[in-house]
C-alpha cells in the first residue's frame, strides 16, 4: 500500500506542476497577449459574462481586495480590463474584460480544452467515465480535507461566530417553526442560553381575532409583537445571544415581514424556500445578518454571485438544510436517498465555497439532534448548528400541549416522505391526511392551510412537519437541558 500511496502522491504533485509550467509556456508563446499566469487567472475570474464587483472577484480568487486592486491597475492599463459604474447605484464600481482581454480568456481556455482532448482521445468509454468517477472521488476528499482545515488548531464544535456585526456566543440556531410554534418566550430562551432563536413568521398571527378578514396584517403585527418580546425578555434576563425570524421566501408578501422584522429589532433574518437574490433590496442596514437557506453548492454560489453584483454585499453565513430536516425539503422525492447518503460532501462542497468569503459561517440543520451529531457535522465544515424539533417539546416552546404529544408518541416508523405542491419532498408524521396524500401521490393541495390545520389539533385533515429524528425524543425538557448537552463541547 505505501508503494501506491507513493505513486499517487507523486502523480498529483507532478500532474500541477506540469499543468502550470505548460500553462505558463502556452502564454509566453503567444506573442498576441502580454500577460502572466497570475494575470490570466484573474481575467478568468473576472470572466467573460457580466462585471463583477471587486468583492466578487477577490473572494473567487481567494485574496483580499487591496491586493486585487494593485492586479486590477496593471490588467487596465494594459488594456485587459475596464471598471464601470453599476447602472442602477453609480456608487458601486465593477469590473469587466475588454475585448482583449476576453481574447486573452478565450485562448487560455482553448489551450485547456485542447489538452484535455488529446490526454483522453485514446480512452475506450467505459474506461474514461471510470476515470472521471475516480477524479471526481479525489476532487470531494480534498474539498472534504479543505472544510476541515479551515478551522484551525485548536478550535472545538461549540466555538462563538460572527455573524455580520453580531457574535454569537453558542453556535445552537433555534429554527424559526411556524405558526406560533416558535415565538418569542422560545426566542428569548434560546438567546438568553447564547443562541440564535428565530421567531417563525408564516401564518403567525392566525390566533388573531382579526386573522380571517385581515390575514396579512395579523401575521405582520404578530410577528412585530413576538419579536419585541423576544428581545425584552432577552435584554431583562441579561442574554448575550441573538433574535431573528424566518421567512418563507417564495411567499407573497416576503418583503413585508423581512422590513416588519427588522424595525421590531430582529438582529438576524434567515430565509427558507427559494433563493434569495434580492434579499438586500429589503434590508441594506450591514446591523442586521442576512443568512440564506441552501441545499447545495450551486445555490450558494448563484445567491453570492447576485448579491455581490446587484448590492456589493455578500451573505452573512448560510443554513444547509440536510434531506433529514422536518417539513419541505429542498429536494425532490427520487433525489432523496442520494442526498441522504451524500450529504456530508455535499455540505462540505457547500464549505469549500464559503471558505472564499472572508467571514461566511456554515449553519447545518437537518440532521442534529444530539452532540454527536455535532461532531460529525463539524467535521465536514459545520461551523453552527440548527435545531427545529428538538425544541418543539421543550417547556418554553409555545405549541399547544397536545402538539407536543404528538412529537413524543411519535416514532420511527411513524414518519413519511409526501410530495409537495412544488415538486419537492415533504417530511411528516403518518396523520389520517397524510396517508391519504402519500397513498394518492397528489401534489395538488395546499400545504399551508394542511400544517395550520396540523398546529390547531385537526390531524384527521392536517399535516404535522417533523424531522428524521422525532422518535429520539421521550420527554419533555427545558432549552436549559438542550444547551447544557453540549456544553461538554465547549472548550
Amino acid at each position: 500500500m505505501d508503494k501506491e500511496i507513493k505513486k499517487i502522491n507523486d502523480i498529483l504533485v507532478n500532474l500541477f506542476n506540469l499543468v502550470l509550467k505548460l500553462e505558463e509556456e502556452a502564454i509566453q508563446e503567444d506573442s498576441s497577449h502580454n500577460v502572466s499566469i497570475k494575470e490570466i487567472h484573474t481575467m478568468v475570474a473576472i470572466g467573460t459574462g457580466r462585471p463583477k464587483t471587486m468583492t466578487h472577484v477577490a473572494n473567487l480568487l481567494g485574496i483580499n481586495v487591496s491586493t486585487l486592486t494593485i492586479a486590477i491597475n496593471k490588467l487596465v492599463k494594459k488594456g485587459y480590463v475596464k471598471r464601470l459604474r453599476d447602472e442602477k447605484d453609480r456608487r458601486i464600481v465593477k469590473i469587466g474584460l475588454t475585448e482583449e482581454g476576453v481574447s486573452a480568456v478565450n485562448a487560455h481556455e482553448a489551450f485547456h480544452s485542447s489538452m484535455i482532448e488529446e490526454a483522453i482521445a485514446d480512452f475506450p468509454q467505459d474506461e474514461l467515465q471510470q476515470f472521471i468517477a475516480s477524479l471526481d472521488n479525489i476532487e470531494q476528499f480534498i474539498m472534504i480535507r479543505s472544510a476541515g482545515y479551515h478551522k484551525g488548531a485548536g478550535s472545538s464544535c461549540m466555538a462563538p461566530i460572527r455573524l455580520g456585526v453580531h457574535q454569537l456566543p453558542v453556535p445552537i440556531v433555534q429554527a424559526g417553526m411556524s405558526m406560533g410554534i416558535a415565538a418569542g418566550r422560545l426566542a428569548s430562551a434560546v438567546a438568553v442560553h447564547g443562541g440564535l432563536g428565530l421567531v417563525g413568521t408564516l401564518e403567525m398571527g392566525h390566533r388573531d381575532p382579526e386573522y380571517t378578514t385581515d390575514r396579512l396584517g395579523a401575521n405582520l403585527r404578530a410577528v412585530a409583537r413576538e419579536v419585541n418580546k423576544a428581545r425584552d425578555l432577552t435584554a431583562a434576563a441579561g442574554g448575550k445571544g441573538l433574535i431573528g425570524v424566518s421567512v418563507m421566501w417564495n411567499k407573497p408578501n416576503a418583503e413585508k415581514f423581512i422590513e416588519t422584522a427588522v424595525k421590531a429589532g430582529a438582529q438576524v433574518i434567515v430565509t427558507v424556500g427559494g433563493i434569495p437574490k434580492d434579499l438586500p433590496k429589503y434590508c441594506s442596514s450591514k446591523d442586521v445578518a442576512l443568512i440564506p437557506t441552501v441545499s447545495s453548492k450551486r445555490a450558494a454560489s448563484a445567491i453570492i454571485r447576485a448579491w455581490s453584483q446587484k448590492y456589493n454585499r455578500v451573505p452573512d453565513a448560510f443554513v444547509f438544510q440536510g434531506p433529514g430536516a422536518a417539513g419541505l425539503l429542498g429536494f425532490k422525492p427520487e433525489q432523496l436517498d442520494r442526498a441522504g447518503e451524500e450529504q456530508y460532501r455535499i455540505m462540505a462542497s457547500v464549505k469549500a465555497e464559503l471558505s472564499k468569503l472572508e467571514n461566511c459561517p456554515l449553519i447545518f440543520g437537518g440532521g442534529v439532534f444530539g452532540k454527536e451529531d455535532a461532531i460529525k457535522a463539524y467535521q465536514y465544515g459545520a461551523d453552527a448548528y440548527l435545531m427545529g424539533t428538538r425544541f418543539v417539546t421543550t417547556e418554553e416552546c409555545e405549541a399547544p400541549e397536545e402538539f407536543k404529544k404528538l412529537y413524543l408518541n411519535c416514532g420511527e416508523n411513524d414518519v413519511t416522505i409526501i410530495r409537495s405542491p412544488m415538486k419537492t419532498s415533504v417530511r411528516v408524521m403518518r396523520t389520517p391526511y397524510a396517508c391519504r396524500l402519500e397513498e394518492d401521490g397528489t401534489e395538488d393541495y395546499d400545504i399551508v392551510e394542511a400544517a395550520l390545520r396540523g398546529v390547531q389539533g385537526d390531524t384527521d385533515n392536517g399535516l404535522v412537519f417533523c424531522s428524521s429524528d422525532v422518535g429520539r425524543i421521550n420527554r419533555i425538557e427545558t432549552v436549559g437541558d438542550v444547551f447544557r448537552e453540549f456544553e461538554t463541547l465547549r472548550k
